[in-house]
């Protein structure tokens, strides 16, 4: 996951918290310029068409922080 996004999105930051201990699945957070100019929809879109290999191996409860480097204050 963490490298398909890192190919991807070239992230200035990227985390990947796994949280199904709390059954709560994987919470990503990403900050990068291929959001720029983007709505959240259709940043989500994009992770979603990005991580969709792991999402049907059973990846579950995704949730995604996408920011640009400017929303982060970066």
């Amino acid at each position: 996951m963490q490298r398909k996004l890192e190919m991807a999105l070239a992230p200035v930051s990227l985390k990947i918290i796994n949280e199904s201990h709390k059954h709560a699945g994987h919470r990503v957070e990403v900050i990068s310029s291929e959001f720029d100019g983007k709505r959240l929809v259709a940043r989500h879109q994009m992770m979603y068409k990005l991580l969709d290999d792991e999402i049907k191996a059973g990846v579950h409860a995704l949730s995604m922080d996408t920011k640009t480097p400017q929303e982060a204050g970066l």
